[in-house]
């Protein structure tokens, strides 16, 4: 009766995320149309491209911040969700290479320049994927509304702090605010051209590799330190 029991109050597989991947392709393939179209230009070169491209990069950072958080966060608890959220990553870091590099036959990029377009992509999305594995196992309702607030703030905080520079007249330089949002950060390396990235670029990407370790650490472990908080209270008051 024990074993039995146990069968039946066993947590399901994990499975392969597959409206995951069917939203994914819907999101690129409207972005792709927003972006740049169907229509080739007049006289195609890397400049009549470029702005195309970096509204394609916007529109799939704002689906990896937004989009996917969204997604995750209005389904039902996980029952894995460490797991869960490595699978997703799975899918989405590997959309980001398949949509990123052929980007460079259309722009000036350089493979330097591009390579840190993905990996500030790739760490934009590595520090969301925190938040999101952290809330994802909960069915408390504010837990999740909040996460979504962190990952929209996130996603928006550079074009807000611009535009409320903007209406005050403190206008700040790009390069204060790019570090804390995705799309101030991919707007300012789309920019670069064909130049090699500088110091400043890559001085960014380890400060948001940094914020990415430590999210990820109080990921793995604050659930292991309640577990053991709730088995020692759990157990019976020895006399």
């Amino acid at each position: 009766m024990v074993h039995s029991s146990a069968m039946t109050t066993s947590k399901p597989p994990l499975v392969l995320p597959r409206p995951l991947i069917f939203f994914v392709s819907l999101w690129l393939v409207g972005s792709w149309l927003i972006s740049i179209g169907v229509r080739q230009p007049l006289q195609p070169s890397s400049q009549s491209y470029t702005p195309g491209v970096r509204l394609m990069l916007l529109c799939l950072t704002i689906g990896l911040m937004i989009g996917w958080p969204l997604l995750r966060l209005s389904q039902r608890a996980a029952d894995y969700p460490v797991r869960q959220t490595l699978l997703d990553l799975t899918v989405l870091l590997s959309t980001i290479q398949v949509v990123l590099w052929p980007l460079r036959l259309v722009t000036p990029w350089s493979i330097e320049r591009t390579a840190v377009i993905d990996a500030t992509l790739v760490a934009w999305l590595l520090l969301t994927s925190a938040f999101v594995a952290a809330a994802i196992g909960s069915h408390r309702a504010l837990i999740r509304t909040l996460t979504m607030v962190i990952c929209i703030a996130l996603c928006l905080a550079g074009p807000m702090l611009g535009w409320l520079g903007t209406m005050t007249g403190i206008v700040m330089e790009p390069d204060r605010y790019a570090i804390i949002s995705p799309l101030t950060s991919v707007h300012r390396l789309a920019e670069g051209g064909g130049a090699p990235p500088d110091a400043d670029d890559w001085l960014m990407l380890r400060w948001i590799a940094i914020t990415v370790v430590m999210a990820w650490i109080a990921v793995l472990i604050l659930p292991r330190r309640e577990l053991i908080v709730r088995t020692e209270t759990s157990q019976p008051e020895r006399s």
